[in-house]
C-alpha cells in the first residue's frame, strides 16, 4: 500500500468512527435505527410495553369510539393494522385512571414515538436515509406530518402535502406566492418533487447535486457545452430562486443587475451601463457550443 492509499484508507476508517459516535446516543446505547441490525428489529424496544397483554381492538373501542368507528377507512386499517399494532398492549392501561401504560405518540420522546412508527416502517426504501435527515436531526415526529388514523385525502394529493409542508415552511410558501413560481400552488408539482423530507444527504433533495435535480425537467441545460458559463456549473442557484421571484424565469436579480454582479457590462459612453436585458443579445447563457468571433465564447448563437 503506497502513502497515498494509506492516508485515504486513515481518513475514511476516521469518518466511518466519526459517524458511528455522532449516531450513539447518551451512555453509548444506539439511537433508533442505528443497532447491529438496521431494519425493523432494531426499533423492537420502542414498540411493546413490559407486563401488558393485548385486549382486542374492540376493547379499545368503547374509550376510543370515535377514531375506531373510521379507522377501517385508513391505510392502516385496510391493511389489517389495530391499535394495539401501534400504541401497544392495553392490559394496564384499560383499568389506569391516569390513562398511563400506552404509547401517546404526542407525549412521548420524539426518539420513542418515532422508534414506534419505524418498527414496521424502517425497511421501506423512502426511510433509508432517515436517520442522517434534517427532520430527525431537528426532532420533527412523523405525526408532525402524518396522521395515522385519518382517511386518504381527498381531492389533489400533490396540493394537499405541499400544503402540510407549508405548515412549517412559511417563507418558501410566501415566495410562492409570488409571481413568478413553479406550480407548486396550483397542484401541478409539489415539494416533494424535488425535495425528501424523510431524509436527504445534499440540502434534503432528490439528487447528490441541485443541479442534477434542476436538469431532470430542465434537461436542454444539461451539457456539456464546449464553452460553459461557470456559474451554471457550480449551481443553478447562483441566478436562480427555485421557490419564487418577484423576476421572470425565477432570478434572483432582475436583468441585468444580476449579471452585473460579475460583468462589467456594456456602457453608453457615460459610467451608466445600457439596461436591457442581457439575454436579449446573450441567449445561450447556460452553455454553448459556438465560439465567438474573437475567441472563446461570449454566448451569442446567431
Amino acid at each position: 500500500m503506497n502513502a497515498v492509499n494509506g492516508r485515504a484508507t486513515l481518513l475514511i476508517a476516521a469518518a466511518v468512527l466519526l459517524a458511528g459516535a455522532e449516531l450513539a446516543g447518551a451512555g453509548g446505547r444506539p439511537k433508533y435505527g442505528t443497532g447491529s441490525a438496521w431494519g425493523r428489529d432494531s426499533y423492537a424496544q420502542y414498540a411493546g410495553i413490559p407486563g401488558a397483554e393485548a385486549v382486542g381492538a374492540d376493547q379499545c373501542a368503547t374509550c376510543h369510539g370515535e377514531v375506531s368507528q373510521g379507522f377501517r377507512l385508513v391505510a392502516h386499517g385496510q391493511a389489517g393494522v389495530g391499535c394495539e399494532d401501534c400504541h401497544g398492549p392495553g392490559s394496564l392501561h384499560v383499568p389506569d385512571t391516569t390513562h398511563a401504560h400506552i404509547h401517546s405518540f404526542t407525549k412521548e420522546t420524539v426518539e420513542a414515538a418515532n422508534g414506534n412508527c419505524l418498527h414496521c416502517h424502517a425497511e421501506e426504501a423512502a426511510l433509508r436515509d432517515w436517520s442522517l435527515g434534517r427532520h430527525r436531526r431537528e426532532g420533527v415526529r412523523c405525526t408532525d406530518c402524518h396522521d395515522p388514523h385519518a382517511a386518504p385525502s381527498e381531492g389533489n394529493r400533490t396540493l394537499s402535502t405541499s400544503r402540510t409542508c407549508f405548515r412549517c415552511h412559511q417563507e418558501q410558501k410566501a415566495q410562492g406566492d409570488l409571481p413568478f413560481h413553479h406550480p407548486v400552488r396550483e397542484g401541478r408539482m409539489g415539494c416533494t418533487d424535488c425535495h425528501d423530507p424523510h431524509g436527504a444527504l445534499a440540502g434534503a433533495v432528490r439528487a447528490s447535486h441541485v443541479n442534477d435535480l434542476c436538469f431532470q425537467c430542465h434537461a436542454e441545460y444539461r451539457g456539456p457545452f464546449t464553452y460553459q458559463h461557470p456559474p451554471v456549473v457550480e449551481s443553478c442557484l447562483k441566478c436562480h430562486e427555485p421557490h419564487g421571484s418577484m423576476n421572470a424565469h425565477l432570478l434572483q436579480v432582475s436583468q441585468p443587475m444580476l449579471c452585473l454582479q460579475c460583468h462589467a457590462g456594456h456602457h453608453d459612453g457615460s459610467t451608466i451601463s445600457l439596461l436591457n436585458a442581457c439575454t436579449n443579445c446573450h441567449g445561450s447563457i447556460h452553455g454553448t457550443d459556438t465560439p465567438s468571433a474573437t475567441g472563446g465564447s461570449v454566448f451569442i448563437d446567431k
